[in-house]
């Protein structure tokens, strides 16, 4: 059994929490629900497993100012204190944006897998207005959708010349459309469906789910093992 380490990195003058477990090549999950994700001690037999909490998110600090910057800095502080040169990136639903964020800010993001999330799609430009506008949206979650948005993700994902995986149950509001699913796999990435799962049901915290078994297969097809 391996041990579950909480520890703490300070960025900006805050509190950044994270857990580690395993060995092995290292696979980043920038997490932001409380509650530990399946893969994290599942897969610890096989890689060096890190949930890191973003600002603003789970125990982690939750600045009122929220620092300026991309979300990558904060998983590469904990990376750098870790002694982690390089690591694969998988994240659900906003997590999974986080992911795909992550990996085009860093080349230390060597592999990266996006769940539960359209990244073409996006957030519409009238839903980010009323976020920025109504405020309910706490300032961790504000800020990064800001920054995600930015960028316009077909071209992005383009210029990313590493393995990349989308994934999805075919009942998940996220679903991707056939055109979209056409382009994706234009641009070289992996696409996988769910039959009759939706968003819940194929997620990180669900133990039942058969996205654990299939990242794992993809990471190791693609060379990352120990």
């Amino acid at each position: 059994m391996n041990a579950v380490r909480w520890k703490t990195a300070v960025f900006a003058g805050h509190q950044l929490r994270y857990a580690v477990t395993g060995t092995g090549r290292a696979v980043v999950l920038p997490k932001k629900d409380r509650g530990s994700y399946v893969p994290f001690e599942r897969l610890a037999d096989r890689y060096t497993m890190v949930q890191i909490e973003p600002l603003g998110f789970c125990r982690s600090d939750r600045p009122e100012i929220y620092p300026p910057g991309g979300i990558h800095e904060q998983i590469l502080a904990v990376c750098d204190q870790e002694d982690i040169s390089e690591f694969a990136v998988w994240g659900l639903s906003q997590g999974g944006a986080m992911a795909c964020a992550i990996a085009q800010a860093t080349p230390r993001a060597r592999l990266m897998v996006c769940g539960g999330f359209n990244v073409l799609r996006g957030l519409s430009d009238a839903w980010l207005a009323r976020m920025n506008r109504e405020r309910r949206v706490p300032v961790g979650s504000r800020t990064f959708w800001n920054w995600f948005h930015s960028y316009d993700w077909h071209a992005e994902f383009r210029h990313m010349a590493i393995p990349m995986l989308i994934y999805w149950g075919t009942l998940d509001a996220q679903r991707v459309s056939l055109k979209d699913q056409h382009i994706l796999r234009g641009l070289g990435i992996y696409v996988a469906e769910f039959h009759g799962l939706d968003h819940g049901r194929s997620g990180l915290g669900n133990p039942e789910s058969p996205a654990t078994d299939m990242v794992a297969e993809w990471l190791q097809r693609h060379g990352w093992t120990h």
